[in-house]
């Protein structure tokens, strides 16, 4: 996990001094951090990692607001599904169960930030050990038509909760 803070004021310089566009990155997790990330450095455009795995929607959500349109936030559904398909998606056709379930925990840690605030869902989610009980837990924590504007509860959240997840 990333440890240091970011340095917008690194890549403001950056822009200021180089000659080609620079795109900014680090801890963009919403289409309003995108916005004031975008404001404090001037870059022409932004790199999205962690806060893509967590929202996929996230790029859609900034084209919205720097047009002035309302966000579109997900429903618990919608990241259910969103999960039902990343689960297959990068599934190998020879990878045992357990191994997989395995390998999504490492992409829950991410989205688990945004699913609900006291972290039950990760520490519930990292001691699954079959596809059966991965889904019966999402579909706990997820049946639901409420929004999801799926940004970390808190970042207080310390990383090394997340790194000790990761050691699954």
């Amino acid at each position: 996990m990333y440890r240091s803070e970011v340095h917008y004021d690194y890549i403001a310089r950056a822009v200021t001094e180089l000659p080609c566009p620079v795109l900014a990155n680090g801890n963009v997790y919403s289409a309003q951090k995108a916005h004031e990330v975008l404001g404090l450095t001037g870059a022409r455009g932004l790199m999205i990692g962690r806060g893509v795995i967590r929202n996929p929607w996230l790029f859609h959500q900034i084209r919205q607001q720097r047009r002035g349109e309302s966000i579109f936030l997900p429903t618990g559904h919608d990241v259910l599904k969103y999960l039902r398909a990343l689960y297959e998606t990068v599934r190998p056709p020879e990878i045992k169960e357990a191994a997989h379930v395995q390998k999504m925990k490492k992409y829950l840690n991410y989205i688990g930030l945004g699913i609900e605030p006291t972290g039950q869902f990760l520490h519930h989610i990292r001691r699954v050990t079959t596809e059966a009980e991965f889904f019966r837990l999402c579909d706990q924590y997820l049946n639901h038509d409420q929004p999801m504007p799926l940004e970390p509860f808190s970042l207080a959240l310390k990383e090394t909760d997340v790194m000790a997840g990761a050691q699954l």
